[in-house]
């Protein structure tokens, strides 16, 4: 198949009638990415489309600021990541380049191709302006040593709220481990508040978080670290919540498949499940996030190739180049058809997790991690400080709660 992809490379290169110089096209991207994309660049990139050298710029900024910033001065790469979580926010400056023509001409990729949710993600009054390149969902991660050690069954896809708390208080065995890791975060608790009934506003605009809906799902979430049966990653002195499931510090984790990696990397023999979130009772609601990161151009890419750029970002969204990522264990890829990979009938513990990851993101109740006009930083600040607050029995889950819409009304200007 790759030598499909230089074949058609080198044709559609020449119908352009594209000089033998190499033009350079700049892409931009989260820092952390820096050794896939690198990977990725140097095996199916550059070498393989003639006449273009793609040039990797991690950024280790503020990306939103970056974004805005180039984009406001004229200075952006050619290819962005868009971020769903404030995509929209790039998507009102004018600045981004709706791709749906380049992906009407394309013999390669087409919206049809795409897993719809994901191509819906990046619509904005009808037109697409990323390519998303992979997506992510929440799902939970389990120790099987633990549990078993202690004799309790693992979680899994049947939980409701009551018998998972029931499963991580009966598995927790400090000072060796912990049941669970939870920190005080809004991107872990909102799913859970949506799936309880919280609307993201309520009808008049104002923010939800004294409803009944929001108060039962903060006093089911921080009911954990109140009872001593979870701790936050900085109780347990490291960086985040995976870090102290790879720690074996903790039973249990709620993460997405971005886990997978440091797992496979730091604790490879870590005998680990993965499961959907628990419903609220049985056979009731189930709530996740989407999270995504789309490739997007600017309206006037500096290259002055818009047609080479879109080029690259086909061959970086390929089956080829999905699939290699999928292998490698970094997140899940955007093509419909790669769902059908084989990597997914694998039954080693980093594949079986992938796959959970991919169908938590199908369940009924999973919406797109964004904000829209509020901002995510409005939103979930408020939130997290409430949460913060009730961990630490510094505020009832009322107090908490009724000070968080306060504040996030104070922010909408109402």
């Amino acid at each position: 198949m790759r030598k499909f992809l230089v074949v058609f490379s080198l044709i559609a290169v020449a119908a352009l009638g594209v000089a033998q110089e190499t033009v350079t096209i700049r892409l931009a991207g989260y820092s952390g990415d820096t050794p896939l994309m690198q990977d990725v660049l140097s095996r199916f990139v550059n070498g393989v489309i003639p006449g273009v050298q793609v040039v990797w710029e991690p950024i280790t900024e503020d990306y939103l600021a970056f974004v805005l910033r180039t984009l406001s001065a004229g200075t952006a790469p050619d290819i962005i990541y868009v971020d769903l979580y404030w995509a929209k926010t790039v998507v009102e400056t004018g600045l981004i380049q709706p791709l749906d023509e380049f992906m009407a001409a394309s013999p390669v990729i087409s919206r049809e191709d795409l897993i719809p949710v994901l191509a819906d993600a990046f619509t904005f009054d009808g037109k697409l302006y990323a390519i998303s390149k992979d997506f992510n969902s929440l799902v939970i991660f389990y120790n099987k040593d633990m549990f078993d050690a202690m004799g309790v069954p693992y979680p899994d896809a049947g939980d409701t709220w009551a018998t998972f708390l029931d499963k991580i208080a009966r598995v927790s065995n400090p000072p060796e481990w912990y049941g669970a890791s939870i920190n005080p975060d809004a991107a872990r608790f909102l799913p859970f508040a949506f799936a309880a009934g919280m609307p993201f506003l309520k009808d008049d605009g104002t923010a939800p978080f004294d409803l009944p809906a929001a108060k039962i799902a903060a006093d089911w979430y921080t009911s954990f670290n109140r009872a001593g049966i979870a701790a936050t990653s900085a109780d347990i002195g490291v960086g985040w919540p995976g870090a102290a499931f790879i720690a074996e510090k903790a039973a249990v984790c709620i993460e997405g498949g971005w886990l997978i990696p440091p797992i496979r990397n730091e604790n490879p023999t870590l005998n680990f499940g993965a499961t959907f979130l628990p419903t609220v009772w049985q056979g009731g609601p189930r709530g996740n996030y989407l999270f995504t990161v789309g490739y997007g151009m600017p309206v006037n890419p500096p290259s002055g190739r818009p047609d080479l750029v879109f080029k690259v970002i086909e061959v970086l969204t390929s089956p080829e180049v999905q699939e290699y990522i999928l292998e490698s264990g970094h997140a899940i890829p955007s093509r419909k058809a790669l769902l059908d990979s084989p990597f997914f009938q694998q039954l080693d513990p980093f594949a079986l997790a992938t796959k959970t990851v991919f169908e938590a993101t199908g369940l009924p109740g999973t919406v797109p991690f964004t904000f829209g006009d509020v901002g995510g930083g409005n939103y979930m600040g408020v939130v997290n400080e409430a949460l913060t607050l009730i961990m630490q029995g510094e505020a009832t889950v009322d107090e908490a709660m009724d000070e968080a819409a306060t504040k996030l009304n104070e922010k909408l200007g109402l």
